[in-house]
């Protein structure tokens, strides 16, 4: 029997005012807290940090990681479309970013423990 399989929602953002990533990181602390779904919360789990390579070519810019963790498609699906919470979120970023990248990857490889 295989595990099972979660969604994580890795989103990185260009922001540049340093004040604007610490807001941002204190509502991804709001967002796990508020997001619901058929009156339950469903955000598995998140986490957001500064982005700490940002002077290294590779980082592209980049200077705030968000991670969001879900059970299925569909919850990540009703994230981006339907969820007051993350509206609510979209809101405050997409004033303060020059840009963002957003990917869905299944996961593959569980945490050693979790296998």
């Amino acid at each position: 029997m295989s595990p099972a399989k979660y969604i994580k929602r890795i989103t990185l953002f260009k922001v540049p005012k340093e004040e604007d990533v610490d807001a941002a990181i204190q509502k991804y602390k709001t967002l796990r807290e508020t997001a619901v779904k058929d009156g339950e919360p469903y955000i598995l789990h998140n986490e957001a940090g500064k982005t700490i390579n940002t002077s290294e070519e590779r980082s592209k810019g980049f200077t705030l990681c968000g991670q969001t963790t879900f059970a299925s498609q569909a919850d990540v699906d009703y994230y981006d479309s339907q969820c007051g919470a993350h509206a609510e979120f979209k809101k405050f970023i997409t004033p303060r970013r020059t840009d963002v990248m957003v990917v869905h990857v299944p996961t593959e490889v569980l945490p050693s423990s979790a296998e």
